[in-house]
């Protein structure tokens, strides 16, 4: 493979899905790729010419996958198999695995899985190539090169099991890291305080603090260290080591500019690494009078935004910390009225720098009255996620504080963690229905997909039609493809039309976001804050068939996202071509898909 171009083979009886994995794998230009519709045809071409890469459906006509991995294992055993598996066939998958497949991926796979798969396998190919033509010669040279390699293996051996315990150690130190933090709200009479923290990796160089000094007094700390990992870690532990925020002899609060000038001194003097420095911004609260004292050391501007829309930014006051030997930090005065929104945060949330649209899109979270302080942060989080390369991710970390607000709640990830399944993938949509005197009302959970949206579409539209009001509830669902999108605008829009009453409630933040990004204005009008219960029992939707109308159905559900904003039609435009043609041309759209 190493003197050749790849070559890849895409096995579906599906047309529709056969095209988009072959489309999806070519843009990875990793190498050729073939299209072929049964197992009866994958085999005259396995025998006709070297194929490296098989991606292959498991239940086709004539002969399925497994029969053709069967007869590959005989006779074309280089070929590495990628099987593609709807979740009945999941037992199938297992036996596909146990003849020597390198991955399976459910159906519909999610393009970057897939790609990542693809890669995988190529790589894992051409590693055992490789492996192949260095035992032959060994074989064909002497012996001293065959221990050579035999060392080099024990030496990769060694590494894997250092790696296991960096691992392991990389592990406790996230532990160690996150008992750093406060576990607790503290008691904040006529405030709440609103927390999110998200390493990019295990350990991450951010920090923050919420501490009650005495009765009066908080102090609302966020810092920021440069780099990523452990070095990170390790300079934000020394900064909070040596930060004071009592004074040793009179045990009254230190005041903000001069705790950090103080942290500057000992970081200058403890770090002599280059380029090692931290970010900081050090609040002190004052709960009875309102005032807030800041300094902040070369950090992203604090936003504190009022009941009536208006922005205050506080600028940095000094230089970072760990720079300057010199450096001066001058402090600033603010006044926190009933309902106004004060907002720290590192520069993880942001996508391009602290200027621009960036700190607009902040600023005008914080402007939502309706939008409670949690939903803000985990929306501002998933915006900064979706837009961050994941190999690359930065911290996140915000602080939100609310003058008149009576709760407060700290978020370090770990509930999150803890609740997340054991599997990488969201199950499938579970959609159930029930009849109330209120009206329909329609629950989606888990994964909406494409497979699932032509008996949805149905359902939702005869309930249109017939006049009744219409209750969608997303609280449990955690994503939604392009076709799902694209149909559950489409009902929204029938609904319009008709005059029927139709609602979204309990829409998770990253959903509402979604809406946004894709210009679904229509929807976003459709969502209610108060939310209906739903009635018991509720009875599971019945799925349709996957035939030619559920392709029709990704074809009409991207047509319509499609004609919302520019932006979607360029995004959606090469397999709108793809799909029209498929189905002789008919009038439709299709996207690259959210799956």
């Amino acid at each position: 493979m190493s003197d050749q171009v790849p070559m890849i083979l895409v096995v579906d009886d599906d047309a529709v899905l056969r095209r988009l994995v072959a489309r999806s794998i070519e843009r990875l230009d990793c190498g050729q790729v073939l299209e072929v519709s049964d197992g009866l045809e994958a085999k005259r071409v396995l025998e006709e010419r070297e194929v490296d890469l098989v991606v292959t459906d498991v239940v086709m006509p004539q002969l399925d996958g497994l029969g053709l991995m069967r007869w590959a294992k005989e006779h074309r055993p280089e070929a590495s198999w990628i099987i593609l598996s709807g979740l009945d066939t999941f037992d199938a998958a297992v036996e596909a695995i146990q003849l020597g497949a390198f991955d399976f991926l459910v159906k519909p796979p999610e393009v970057e899985r897939l790609r990542l798969a693809v890669r995988n396998a190529l790589e894992h190919r051409l590693l055992v190539r490789e492996r192949e033509r260095l035992y032959g010669e060994v074989e064909r040279s002497n012996r001293e090169l065959r221990i050579k390699v035999d060392q080099l293996e024990q030496l990769c051996g060694i590494l894997e099991d250092q790696a296991d315990v960096i691992q392991q150690d990389l592990e406790r130190a996230e532990v160690i890291q996150r008992s750093l933090l406060p576990r607790a709200p503290p008691p904040m009479y006529g405030y709440g305080v609103e927390t999110l923290y998200r390493p990019g990796r295990n350990v991450g160089g951010d920090l923050y603090d919420v501490a009650a000094l005495d009765d009066r007094y908080v102090v609302l700390l966020i810092a920021d260290a440069s780099g990523h990992g452990v070095s990170a870690a390790m300079l934000s532990v020394l900064f909070k080591h040596h930060l004071r925020m009592l004074d040793e002899e009179t045990g009254a609060p230190v005041p903000p500019a001069s705790a950090l000038a103080a942290v500057n001194r000992c970081l200058l003097e403890e770090v002599t690494a280059p380029g090692m420095f931290i970010t900081a911004a050090y609040c002190l609260l004052d709960t009875k009078e309102g005032e807030l004292r800041v300094a902040s050391a070369g950090h992203p501007p604090l936003l504190c935004a009022g009941p009536r829309g208006a922005i205050r930014r506080i600028e940095r006051t000094g230089p970072a910390l760990g720079v300057d030997r010199e450096g001066r930090f001058d402090e600033r005065r603010l006044r926190l009225e009933r309902g106004d929104r004060l907002l720290l945060f590192t520069d993880g949330v942001l996508e391009g720098g602290w200027v621009g649209p960036n700190l607009e899109r902040i600023a005008e979270a914080l402007r939502r009255e309706a939008t409670s302080g949690r939903d803000i942060l985990q929306g501002l989080h998933a915006g900064a996620s979706s837009a961050a390369d994941a190999a690359d991710r930065d911290d996140i970390t915000m602080i939100l504080v609310e003058a008149g607000a009576g709760s407060s709640h700290f978020d370090a990830g770990i509930e999150r963690e803890e609740a997340a399944p054991p599997s990488a993938h969201a199950p499938r949509a579970e959609i159930t229905t029930a009849e109330a005197p209120e009206g329909i009302f329609v629950r989606i959970a888990g994964k909406g997909t494409w497979t699932s949206s032509t008996a949805f579409h149905a359902f939702a539209q005869r309930s249109v039609a017939a006049g009744r009001p219409l209750t969608l509830d997303l609280a449990g669902c955690s994503h939604l493809d392009s076709t799902f999108l694209g149909t559950v605008h489409e009902i929204v829009s029938s609904a319009r039309d008709t005059g029927s009453e139709l609602r979204l409630q309990r829409v998770p933040p990253p959903l509402r976001a979604l809406f946004e990004e894709l210009s679904m204005s229509l929807v976003l009008g459709s969502i209610r804050d108060a939310a209906l219960t739903l009635p018991e029992p509720m009875k599971p939707l019945e799925r349709a068939g996957q035939d030619a109308e559920s392709h029709r159905r990704v074809l009409r559900a991207h047509e319509v996202l499609a004609s919302l904003s520019e932006q979607n039609r360029e995004e959606f435009r090469a397999v709108i071509e793809n799909l029209r043609s498929e189905l002789g041309g008919a009038p439709g759209v299709s996207g690259k898909g959210r799956r």
